[in-house]
């Protein structure tokens, strides 16, 4: 599975995560970018490009600005990929409360945790690229008492693409 953390400027918070998870789970492949130009000139790294997203099977972006970003410049093609993991640009490279806010944010990417977070049909589809599942998989799996969150699952997505 190919994984794709974004940030501003490749520099912080999306540079640690590539590291940090490379290192711990070497059975997936992670890269990382910026989505500002201006930033990633300045620092001399590596700038987000379409083949990027294209590339991963999950994109996972830092703030709600980054989303837009995506948005803005290739429309919804790779919505459907996005998570966010709401983490600040308040943090250094490899500190230690930056890893701490990673793991946090993996651990609550099990399914019970991550159930009570996707509010969307991209999201959805997001979680099944990130858990390898199906759609009927993910519904089966999905207990909440909030009707209109199930039916999103069900008719909307269909078997995992490859």
């Amino acid at each position: 599975m190919n994984i794709l953390f974004l940030c501003t400027s490749n520099l912080n918070r999306c540079k640690t995560a590539e590291d940090h998870f490379a290192v711990k789970d070497p059975l997936r492949v992670y890269r990382s970018a910026g989505l500002s130009e201006k930033e990633c000139k300045r620092n001399s790294t590596t700038l987000c490009s379409e083949e990027l997203l294209e590339w991963a099977d999950v994109v996972f972006v830092m703030e709600d600005e980054h989303v837009r970003r995506i948005e803005q410049y290739t429309g919804q093609r790779f919505l459907d990929k996005v998570i966010n993991l709401n983490i600040p640009d308040v943090y250094q490279y490899g500190e230690s409360a930056l890893i701490e806010q990673l793991e946090k944010r993996r651990q609550a990417m099990q399914f019970e945790e991550l159930f009570a977070r996707i509010e969307s049909q991209s999201s959805a589809r997001a979680a099944l690229r990130l858990f390898e599942v199906s759609a009927t998989e993910l519904a089966e799996t999905y207990q909440s008492g909030s009707e209109e969150l199930a039916v999103t699952f069900k008719p909307s997505l269909t078997e995992k693409q490859s």
